[in-house]
């Protein structure tokens, strides 16, 4: 009776240990806990007067002109990290944003669009940017959608500066949209580019993202004059960086229409091309609208 009491209380003691370690595990991200935070980070200078804003969702570019501030993205919804993001712009510079471009319309990259809009601010967007993101689910009760709008080019000329937004191609979405600054030699390339995910985010279905769009997009990105690039997450990238990315695409593309020249279906696509070696992981979901895109659109050419 005693042994068995004394493994009672070991018990006891091991459960009480469990209860008080369990919070500790939540808080790093253990099994079972939360996601680990993504605060607004401390604004970074890519080049005078050209700054961006990591965390809390997707980077944010700030341009400094005397007249006021121009914003590209503005990370995800909530009163908190729309005060950190402002905290950030301010320690940039007083003056107020003037225009908010967004790359995309998801809600890590418009998300406090209301809070700039309330402050005076104009936001400019691609039409087809505007439709995505008053009919998505995730972003149509977003406030703060574009209100000039632009069918595939735009230049923005204000306080001396000259921001130009482009559409080359569908890609992560059906909005996707290049921001090019010539006087910095600056290009914003939003999630067309992935740095955080190695294998890139195609968002087929109701984003009217693309796959066989890509290596012209990327072609068109890459005729522009710039000498450093920010993505949707992650630090300044190279021309270098980039062009090694789409060499990636070239290679698997290549692949692709190799395959279904030699009679691949839908079904066996995946099976008969190799992925691995570039770092990637797409799904039999994917091959699967591939080949359905490469049928409708073999030449890969940019369609709204």
């Amino acid at each position: 009776m005693f042994h068995n009491r004394l493994i009672a209380l070991a018990l006891v003691a091991v459960s009480c240990l469990a209860i008080v370690a369990a919070p500790a595990l939540a808080q790093r991200g253990g099994a079972g806990g939360a996601a680990a935070p993504d605060p607004v980070e401390k604004a970074v200078q890519l080049k005078p007067d050209l700054y961006y804003v990591p965390g809390a969702g997707a980077n944010a570019v700030i341009r400094v002109t005397p007249e006021g501030l121009i914003l590209i993205d503005t990370k995800n919804p909530g009163a908190e990290i729309a005060a950190a993001l402002v905290e950030q712009i301010k320690s940039i510079s007083n003056l107020p944003v003037k225009y908010v471009l967004n790359t995309h319309h998801h809600p890590d990259h418009t998300g406090n669009n209301q809070t700039f809009v309330a402050q005076g601010a104009t936001v400019v967007g691609l039409e087809k940017m505007k439709q995505l993101m008053t009919t998505d689910q995730r972003t149509k009760d977003i406030a703060g959608p574009p209100t000039v709008t632009f069918p595939k080019d735009y230049s923005l000329k204000f306080g001396g500066a000259t921001v130009d937004a482009h559409f080359y191609g569908a890609s992560h979405t059906g909005g996707d949209t290049v921001v090019y600054m010539p006087d910095k030699r600056f290009i914003m390339v939003s999630d067309t580019v992935p740095v955080a995910n190695p294998t890139p985010g195609i968002g087929f279905g109701g984003n009217g993202g693309s796959a066989v769009q890509v290596p012209g997009l990327l072609d068109s990105m890459l005729k522009l004059d710039w000498d450093v690039a920010i993505a949707g997450r992650g630090g300044p990238m190279t021309r270098a960086e980039v062009q090694a990315f789409k060499g990636k695409w070239d290679t698997f593309m290549t692949r692709v229409k190799d395959a279904v020249g030699k009679g691949a279906t839908k079904e066996t696509l995946m099976s008969q091309v190799k992925q691995d070696d570039l770092g990637w992981n797409f799904n039999a979901g994917f091959f699967g609208n591939l080949f359905d895109e490469l049928q409708a659109n073999p030449r890969g050419e940019p369609r709204l």
